[in-house]
């Protein structure tokens, strides 16, 4: 059975989806802001939200290219936002004091050790820029820390080097399906791939949504992901590189909400259920007759068809229409009634 063990919980296919807010760095560096986040998280139903730590120097040289969906250098724009380590430690605090998990993503080794010796994280997630980082994925893996792998901007090939690497030092990992497009169109989410690595991988499968909206995370839900992240902000116009492609709280109250109807309609057997039964004394057909029906009168389409409401004991079910046809009444019929079994020779 495929399961990931967090936090006292373990999240298996028969277990409601594990939802992560992902905060980013939507807070803009503010404490107060990103706490704002955790009540308005926990108060959807989130599972987790998510922060992020930079060690900049260690992470990155400060001549990194930029995508457009920010105003300026990667660097300044993390040195601006980044959340010092008395901060992530509050925060921590604080999320379990209102009963939400907190999760960061390391994204050097200074800070995977910083979160693991001074936050004492209880979980990783790993970016999807860290997929094919395979010193920095054997060093989160040695940390024998339940390990989510985000797997944009990667191929097949990839993810498989990075799944073959990290299973070997810690196979307590989930893997998530991403596309790291900012925000994400909806015919390059490839929701689809949830089913592949499912099919491929013995792990639980997640979605890591940039889409603007909360349908991709829902329809992932039905295809078998199990941890749902997505980018939360208290509002969408605020000033940044993640906020278009992010959640207002409403909205991830209606994702949480969405993604657990979905788990909870997932059933692939089919049956008749109790809710049902009533139903079907009003919703099926008899056999009855449409024409006054004489003794020794032979039932044809000219005298019995179907209708509404369903057979009680000893009368005909529609579909049994064509075994009646040909044969003889024993009695006289009224027109308009259920034939009974008693009532044919």
């Amino acid at each position: 059975m495929r399961k990931f063990s967090i936090n006292n919980k373990v999240i298996t296919q028969d277990t409601k989806p594990y939802i992560i807010a992902e905060a980013c760095i939507n807070h803009e560096g503010k404490i107060k802001l990103a706490k704002k986040m955790v009540d308005l998280a926990s108060k959807a139903g989130a599972s987790a939200i998510k922060f992020q730590m930079h060690v900049l120097d260690d992470e990155m040289l400060k001549l990194t290219p930029k995508s457009k969906n920010f105003s300026e250098s990667l660097y300044e724009t993390l040195k601006k936002t980044n959340l010092s380590v008395n901060e992530h430690k509050n925060l921590k605090r604080y999320c379990y004091s209102k009963k939400i998990d907190y999760l960061c993503t390391p994204f050097s080794f200074a800070s995977a050790d910083i979160l693991q010796k001074k936050v004492k994280l209880n979980f990783f997630k790993t970016g999807s820029g860290e997929l094919t980082n395979h010193p920095f994925q054997v060093h989160i893996a040695k940390k024998k820390k339940p390990t989510i792998i985000s797997t944009g901007m990667s191929s097949m090939k990839e993810v498989k080097e990075t799944v073959n690497v990290v299973k070997k030092i810690n196979n307590n990992i989930a893997i998530m399906q991403c596309t790291s497009a900012y925000p994400c169109p909806y015919n390059i989410s490839d929701i689809g791939v949830i089913s592949t690595y499912l099919n491929t991988f013995n792990f639980i499968i997640g979605l890591s949504d940039h889409t603007n909206s909360i349908y991709t995370s829902i329809g992932a839900v039905a295809l078998g992901a199990r941890i749902i992240e997505k980018h939360f902000t208290l509002d969408k116009k605020m000033k940044g590189p993640d906020h278009a492609s992010s959640i207002e709280p409403n909205e991830l109250e209606n994702l949480v909400e969405g993604c657990n109807a979905v788990f909870n309609a997932r059933s692939s057997k089919k049956i008749i259920h109790k809710a049902e039964e009533e139903i079907i004394s009003w919703a099926r057909e008899s056999v009855v007759s449409i024409e006054t029906i004489k003794k020794g009168d032979r039932f044809s389409a000219n005298n019995i068809s179907v209708k509404r409401p369903a057979p009680s004991k000893n009368e005909i079910e529609a579909k049994k229409l064509s075994k009646i046809l040909g044969k003889v009444a024993k009695k006289d019929i009224r027109k308009n009634v259920k034939i009974k079994w008693s009532e044919i020779k």
